[in-house]
């Protein structure tokens, strides 16, 4: 009896599983073709990687945290409300890109200015038709963002 009961409950569990494992692939976005990524992709500003990401010598890593301080008013959007996540990703696109282009792994490269967020917000509500972002809109932005981001800690030596 205990063990029908176990039977019947493993069942279930591996039922559910089932079923919650072909929502979520139902619910996968078809991934966009190629050209309409490179399209998409070209809304965003252009960086100048160095061929060899090597240290900055000499350089002093701060985290973004440890700047609160110096975070741009603007930064406030990205912590709370509708498009919260869409800014977030945006912003870490902007600040990886600050601080590669200036070299500068302290607060003053890692605190970027909060007008190329609304920049390319503007671009991305334009590209997408939309009033309102959503981090579906900004996936491809997030995965620029972390490649950017892995190259900013090898130069800095340290996390982001």
């Amino acid at each position: 009896m205990a063990n029908d009961f176990k039977v019947r409950m493993m069942g279930g569990a591996i039922g559910l599983i089932a079923v919650f494992s072909a929502a979520a692939w139902a619910e996968t976005p078809v991934p966009a073709d190629l050209a309409q990524e490179e399209a998409y992709l070209d809304v965003l500003p252009k960086v100048d990687v160095p061929e060899n990401v090597e240290p900055i010598p000499g350089a002093r890593n701060e985290e973004f945290r440890n700047c609160e301080a110096a975070w741009p008013a603007g930064y406030a959007l990205a912590r709370s409300g509708p498009e919260a996540r869409a800014l977030r990703d945006i912003y870490s696109f902007v600040r990886a890109r600050n601080v590669i282009s200036t070299r500068d792994c302290g607060c003053s490269g890692k605190v970027a200015n909060w007008a190329g967020v609304e920049e390319l917000a503007a671009a991305l509500r334009e590209w997408h038709d939309t009033e309102r972002l959503d981090w579906q809109q900004t996936e491809l932005v997030s995965a620029e963002a972390k490649k950017l981001i892995a190259i900013a800690e090898t130069m800095c030596g340290g996390s982001f």
